[in-house]
C-alpha cells in the first residue's frame, strides 16, 4: 500500500492525458470510417464488416473516453474494461490490417473497394488508409497503457473497504 501522504496526482494527469488520446484516436477512426461508409453506401454497396466492427470499437471507445476521462479514485476500477477494449482494439487493428495482406495501398482490396470508393484516381484515399490504420494501433497501444496505469492504482492507492463505503453512501444518497 502506498504511504498516507502520497496522493498519486501524477497517474491522475497521466490518466487523464490517456484518456484524451484514446478519444481523440477513436474520433480518427471514427470520422474516417465513417466518410468511407457514406462514400460506400452513397454508391448503393455493401460496407466491409471489418469497417463496421472498427466504428462500433471506436463509438464504444469514445463513450468510454468520455465518461470515464474524470480522475475520480473510484473510476480506476474500471481498469478491466481498460483491457477490454484493448483487445478489441486489437482485433479491429488485425483485422484492418490484415484486410490489405500487408501490402497497404498496393492490395488488390484497396484498389477494389477502400481506392475504388474514395477516389478512383491517383490513389486516392491511401493516406486516410493508413492513418486509419495508425490511430488504430495507437488506440490499443493507449488503451493497454491505460488498463495498466489503472491496475496499478486499484493494487497501489485504492483501498477496497473504503471505496466499498463510499458507494453504499453515495448510494443512499441517491435512495432519498
Amino acid at each position: 500500500m502506498a504511504p498516507e501522504h502520497a496522493t498519486g496526482t501524477t497517474h491522475k494527469v497521466i490518466s487523464v492525458l490517456l484518456r484524451f488520446g484514446e478519444f481523440a484516436s477513436s474520433a480518427i477512426v471514427l470520422g474516417l470510417l465513417s466518410r468511407i461508409s457514406y462514400l460506400i453506401s452513397d454508391a448503393h454497396a455493401h460496407v466491409d464488416g471489418r469497417i463496421i466492427y472498427a466504428m462500433v470499437v471506436a463509438g464504444m471507445s469514445i463513450v468510454y473516453s468520455v465518461f470515464f476521462c474524470p480522475p475520480f479514485k473510484s473510476l480506476f476500477l474500471s481498469f478491466p474494461v481498460d483491457f477490454i477494449l484493448f483487445v478489441m482494439w486489437l482485433i479491429a487493428y488485425c483485422l484492418l490490417q490484415t484486410r490489405t495482406a500487408g501490402r497497404g495501398c498496393s492490395a488488390r482490396w484497396y484498389i477494389t473497394y477502400w481506392g475504388w470508393y474514395w477516389d478512383r484516381y491517383d490513389n486516392g484515399g491511401c493516406g486516410s488508409w493508413r492513418t486509419v490504420l495508425a490511430f488504430s494501433f495507437i488506440a490499443w497501444v493507449l488503451h493497454l497503457a491505460s488498463g495498466i496505469l489503472g491496475a496499478y492504482v486499484f493494487h497501489t492507492y485504492i483501498r477496497l473497504e473504503e471505496t466499498k463505503r463510499d458507494f453504499k453512501h453515495h448510494a443512499e444518497k441517491l435512495t432519498r
